[in-house]
């Protein structure tokens, strides 16, 4: 199975951000766009587990010791993805606890055997992969009041196609202290 760790949100603010995904998707040509289900925020995606990996990552995280916090989103930007598509997404602010728990989840992921880095952390809401359009700058100048979101767990995702659509599950969660 394909896995990764993120952070959910209610549905209030998933219904603003979709909100702002329909803003994008009218400016956008084509591209492969977030199902209103699927948003989140990722902390990071480790790929296919086995299930005994899953107990361990399961074990390990339980060891993360943060207070549950806020955090704020910001305005919409891109990552380029060669022939000039694009990752739209809604970026999110760099707080103290936001680092903290990404500092701690590597951690403990690493102690596991992974590899991953401290330092290439980008926190972001993906809107649509594979995005192609003539008018960047109107997405980027999209209004986004910010969000407060609050991060109370922690959950451990499942990615699969159900029907031919990208399903995101929650399989196990962690609550923050």
């Amino acid at each position: 199975m394909r896995i990764f760790i993120a952070l959910l949100f209610d549905e209030e603010k998933k219904n603003i951000i979709s909100d702002i995904l329909q803003e994008v998707k009218l400016i956008s040509s084509k591209g492969n766009f977030t199902s209103i289900g699927n948003l989140h925020l990722t902390l990071i995606y480790i790929g296919e587990t086995s299930q005994d990996e899953l107990k361990d990552i399961k074990k390990k995280l339980k060891e993360v010791s943060v207070n549950h916090f806020n955090y704020l989103t910001n305005k919409i930007k891109y990552f380029i993805k060669g022939d000039n598509q694009k990752i739209i997404y809604l970026g999110v602010e760099k707080s103290d606890q936001l680092l903290n728990l990404y500092r701690q989840v590597v951690v403990k992921l690493n102690d596991l055997g992974h590899q991953f880095h401290l330092e290439k952390y980008t926190p972001h809401i993906t809107l649509g992969r594979k995005v192609t359009t003539k008018k960047y700058e109107l997405i980027s100048s999209i209004y986004c009041n910010p969000l407060e979101m609050s991060a109370m767990k922690i959950s451990i995702m499942e990615s699969k196609r159900v029907n031919d659509k990208l399903v995101y599950d929650e399989i196990y969660s962690i609550p923050l202290e």
